[in-house]
């Protein structure tokens, strides 16, 4: 399950594909869950990275980690059940790979210590991690890799829509 060809891809899209997968397991917390709209607070400002760049690297981290220690972090930390755990990390690590690809196309010098140890394989260990959940299969990830191998993005094209990136799974 080597995401090779993913890795090779523009920013954006790697950013899509992770994103794409972190929607699927997120759709696994319940709405009612007093913790659901920082969740989707956190999915919507990278969907809104992916599209336009309008937020940076720094805003994006500061929804998993801040000063007040109410980033979706503790989310994952305080939870005891330990699959909504595990899902609750997924969308950290997700919204941390964003971050991360935000601060590389700011040119940003000295990143934050918690994403320096994400680089571009960083895709296939949230893959794996997505897969351990059970919420997810190899199956359904290889063919969201072969989709998106297959994806078609030109250079003139401005951005990246999230309802059609996500219909393309």
């Amino acid at each position: 399950m080597e995401n090779r060809l993913v890795n090779s891809l523009k920013s954006e899209l790697k950013v899509g594909f992770v994103l794409t997968i972190a929607e699927r397991v997120f759709s696994e917390i319940r709405k009612d869950d007093e913790r659901y709209p920082e969740g989707r607070e956190a999915l919507n400002k990278c969907w809104l990275w992916v599209e336009a760049h309008a937020v940076s690297g720094d805003e994006l981290y500061e929804l998993i980690d801040n000063a007040d220690y109410t980033g979706i972090s503790e989310f994952a930390e305080e939870e005891e059940d330990l699959d909504i755990a595990r899902l609750w990390s997924l969308l950290v690590d997700a919204v941390a790979y964003t971050s991360w690809e935000a601060y590389k196309k700011e040119k940003v010098k000295y990143l934050p210590q918690s994403l320096e140890g994400i680089n571009d394989d960083s895709i296939d260990i949230f893959t794996k991690s997505a897969v351990e959940t059970s919420f997810l299969t190899i199956d359904e990830i290889e063919r969201m890799t072969s989709v998106l191998n297959n994806f078609q993005f030109s250079d003139s094209e401005s951005s990246i829509k999230r309802e059609e990136f996500i219909k393309l799974f």
